[in-house]
């Protein structure tokens, strides 16, 4: 072999690019393959039911862990007493804990607030049915 033939290639042939990927094809080629996924998907009977069944399961332990909250918070949040209480004696209460205190906390301090208000005459009362003092 003569020195200027070596590592020569006709001229109808060209090495592929490995630097710059042709990324329009390689996406055409991820979306038509994910397209066939997804058909064949929804055409498996048994992957249909398995998804069934899995929404089921997740509706069924949704509605465990719904039934597991304390009755009085979930009828206080709602705004009534409804069906939930009537079906069995009420969860016990979670011991305290550190936000129980810190919202207590805020309630004395919110009504020594309320207290400062009312003997400065700043307050109205409406918060109190009225019994708020003017300075007329």
């Amino acid at each position: 072999m003569a020195d200027g033939q070596r590592g020569a290639t006709p001229p109808d042939f060209r090495a592929p690019d490995l630097q710059t990927p042709d990324l329009q094809a390689i996406a055409r080629d991820w979306i038509t393959i994910w397209q066939s996924e997804l058909s064949a998907m929804a055409s498996d009977r048994e992957l249909q039911e398995m998804w069934i069944q899995l929404v089921a399961n997740w509706s069924n332990a949704a509605e465990f862990m719904v039934r597991l909250l304390p009755t009085a918070r979930h009828d206080d949040a709602a705004g009534h007493a409804g069906a939930a209480a009537a079906t069995g004696p009420a969860a016990p209460m979670a011991p305290p804990d550190d936000r129980d205190a810190a919202i207590q906390r805020l309630a004395d301090r919110l009504a020594e607030l309320e207290r400062r208000l009312d003997l400065s005459g700043l307050n109205d009362g409406s918060s109190n049915g009225g019994s708020g003092s003017t300075n007329a």
